[in-house]
């Protein structure tokens, strides 16, 4: 699309240069029915005239709104292009932050796990003996009463 856009520009100015709608005769010489022509050609009535005038600056009008749509046009699809990107570019920061975020609250986590107090080994050490002990006890009181019961 873009490129039919920038055909379409360059045809239309290249037309605009190379055939102007412009005149390069003098100025205008009214004469007489009767009268000697300055040169030849055909000549033009004052309403021809006028209504030749009249569809220049018409033409001038039209090519300026053409310009000016042209214009307006690309700027509006490199503004949109640019608001998409800013779009894209806003989205994927948000994602970044949060992503971010969501890492630092799990390794902080993480770390709190890992350095929260522990129950010392000797404590450990102690509480496993007396398990052991009253493991052993209690083993050797119910074979005793299974030894001695009838």
């Amino acid at each position: 699309m873009r490129i039919l856009t920038n055909l379409f520009c360059g045809y239309f100015f290249a037309w605009i240069i190379l055939f102007p709608t412009i005149s390069y005769a003098d100025e205008p010489i009214p004469i007489s029915a009767g009268d000697p022509a300055p040169h030849d050609g055909v000549l033009f009535t004052t309403e021809d005239a006028a209504r030749l005038l009249a569809n220049l600056e018409t033409q001038e009008a039209t090519c300026q709104a053409r310009v000016n749509y042209e214009v307006a046009s690309a700027v509006n699809q490199t503004q949109l292009l640019l608001d998409n990107c800013q779009s894209s570019l806003d989205l994927r920061t948000q994602m970044y932050e949060q992503r971010l975020a969501f890492h630092t609250d799990y390794s902080n986590y993480l770390e709190n796990r890992l350095t929260k107090p522990k129950i010392s080994p000797e404590l450990t050490l102690f509480i496993g003996i007396l398990a052991g002990v009253g493991l052993t006890i209690g083993a050797g009181v119910a074979m005793n009463q299974a030894a001695t019961s009838p």
